[in-house]
């Protein structure tokens, strides 16, 4: 997956953090096509979960702050993939370990559509609204 315009969701600072989740996603992508070790994806796997637990923090206390009316279900919709990339990462190093192809499907989708959907519907909401809540770079 490489980043694109279709992708934005039309604020910078989210964006740019979008981009880092590719490029960790394309780091998973890199080692399948190099062959490499299922260890080596679990570490890589492991930097997507912590880039994106604080990317999801953020992006909750953004939509706290302009009280985005759908917040639970988009919060739900984080721990579901928390909990989904941590039993893949914890399956991995197991004795009857996934296929990372099939990981790797899983996260590509799931990007891409709650970046387009979800994340976007959320950006949108605080622009009907004309809030000037700003989405914080900390």
């Amino acid at each position: 997956m490489r980043w694109k315009d279709e992708l934005s969701i039309g604020n910078a600072n989210v964006d740019k953090e979008h981009k880092k989740l590719v490029d960790i996603y394309n780091d998973l992508v890199d080692l399948i096509e190099l062959d490499r070790d299922r260890e080596e994806f679990a570490i890589i796997l492991s930097k997507l979960t912590d880039y994106t637990l604080t990317h999801f923090r953020k992006e909750e206390d953004y939509m706290q702050k302009f009280s985005y009316p759908n917040f639970s279900v988009h919060q739900s919709y984080h721990s579901d993939f928390m909990f989904k990339v941590a039993m893949f990462n914890a399956e991995l190093l197991g004795s009857n370990p996934p296929d990372p192809k099939n990981i790797i499907n899983i996260v590509d989708k799931w990007l891409i559509n709650h970046i387009m959907t979800s994340d976007m519907h959320y950006e949108n909401y605080k622009n009907e609204i004309k809030s000037d809540v700003i989405y914080s770079e900390y």
